[in-house]
């Protein structure tokens, strides 16, 4: 049991931005390592050794830091593994911790069927739903101060899925969308978004000809689910929506004939029916775009490589029409990228750092630093209002089994 929930433990950090999908890992070095396929079907990620900081005992002094690192500023905290193990999926909503564990006794086999929440300070695991399906797994998490959305599905191999959504204090989970089961749809799970009132995702479906990409919509308090737009998938597909308010950025991306080769383009429109939109990137390698305020941010894969690998962020600024390299230190690949109020966080490819962007003082902040001797890693970090969360790992201790860390980064403004 242990070994099995460490890889897959593992794995769920690998692959949570657009859970089963060809989610791609770093090399120590952070050199970028190559996709199987452009739309992922059939690649798998491998591990990168992770790692931890051992404690400083009592009597040795507080360590100080250079001027403007967010490590004097910021209190991490560890979760203690017993109230998460054997954990899969997790993410910050702002103000609680979101997970999918299987810590339940019924659990099945497999399964990591239930959702779960930390709100911190408080030190307990609230359930906040219980899959009937036992052997199932929640492979999906997203969140914005309660309201919740989530993607579970079976492990037995069949093309199914299953998109819920747990409005604020609701008691029941609301099914939004769900895979047709046909064999010429793509299994892939939906990527989606959520902020105030307002659920967008994306999905495969059956059309009329064929199989289709969908990018759809939920509102409350109605929660009626409607297309927004519709892509033939053998041409294009939809990805990988970011709200902020009403403002709406997603990838599109369309591949060649034989599909061997894409390009990735991000588009900004509005959640108001009938919204004009625009294509923000020139490259053709643009995905995983963040709405942040006056700006969207996006990662770009060198050529030739998956949209889902590691790459460079960029910053197309809504005032001026014009876009940046946004540094990324003390990374030089990042991938998985997410916002708060005032932070931007990604995942590194040299897991023994995190960083995040502070967009108030517009440079780089450090969050974590591990030494080479200490086999400690940082991975998979998500941020939304405030609230970062991250896993961090031993390396090579298949007794260790990891442990979420949180921290609650600098406001935007002073409270008054």
């Amino acid at each position: 049991m242990q070994s099995r929930w460490t890889v897959a433990t593992l794995l769920a950090i690998s692959t949570s931005g657009v859970a089963a999908c060809s989610a791609v890992t770093p090399s120590p070095t952070g050199a970028p390592s190559v996709a199987a396929s452009p739309n992922g079907e059939s690649a798998r990620p491998s591990i990168p050794p992770p790692s931890s900081t051992p404690p400083i005992p009592s009597n040795v002094p507080a360590p100080s830091f250079p001027e403007g690192d967010l490590r004097a500023e910021i209190d991490v905290v560890s979760v203690d593994p017993a109230l998460t193990h054997p954990i899969l999926e997790f993410a910050s909503d702002g103000e609680a911790i979101l997970f999918s564990s299987a810590r339940a006794e019924d659990t099945g086999p497999d399964g990591a069927p239930d959702l779960w929440r930390i709100l911190p300070p408080r030190e307990e695991a609230e359930l906040l739903w219980r899959n009937p399906e036992r052997n199932h797994s929640i492979v999906k998490i997203t969140g914005d101060l309660g309201l919740i959305a989530f993607v579970e599905m079976p492990l037995t191999g069949e093309r199914a899925w299953n998109l819920w959504l747990l409005p604020r204090g609701a008691q029941e989970a609301i099914p939004l969308d769900s895979h047709p089961g046909d064999d010429d749809v793509s299994s892939l799970v939906p990527s989606v978004a959520v902020y105030e009132n307002t659920v967008v995702w994306t999905a495969f479906d059956r059309g009329r000809a064929g199989a289709v990409s969908q990018l759809r919509i939920a509102r409350a308090p109605g929660w009626e689910p409607q297309t927004i737009d519709e892509l033939i998938a053998d041409e294009a597909e939809f990805w990988l929506p970011s709200l902020r308010g009403s403002t709406l950025a997603y990838t599109e991306v369309h591949y060649s004939p034989d599909r061997s080769t894409d390009e990735r383009q991000v588009w900004l429109t509005s959640t108001a029916p009938d919204a004009e939109r625009r294509r923000l990137d020139t490259t053709g390698r643009a995905t995983m775009p963040i709405v942040v305020e006056d700006a969207v941010l996006w990662k770009e894969a060198d050529r030739g490589f998956s949209m889902f690998n590691w790459g460079r962020m960029f910053r197309y600024d809504l005032r001026t029409d014009t876009v940046s390299r946004l540094p990324a230190a003390p990374q030089r690949y990042v991938n998985y990228p997410s916002a708060g109020h005032r932070f931007v966080a990604w995942w590194g490819a040299d897991s023994f750092r995190l960083g995040v962007y502070d967009l108030l003082m517009d440079e780089p902040r450090l969050v974590a630093a591990n030494s080479l001797e200490s086999q400690g890693s940082e991975f998979r970090p998500h941020l939304a209002g405030d609230l970062l969360v991250w896993r961090h790992v031993v390396a090579f201790d298949p007794d260790d089994p990891g442990e979420l860390r949180y921290a609650f980064l600098p406001p935007l403004r002073e409270p008054r």
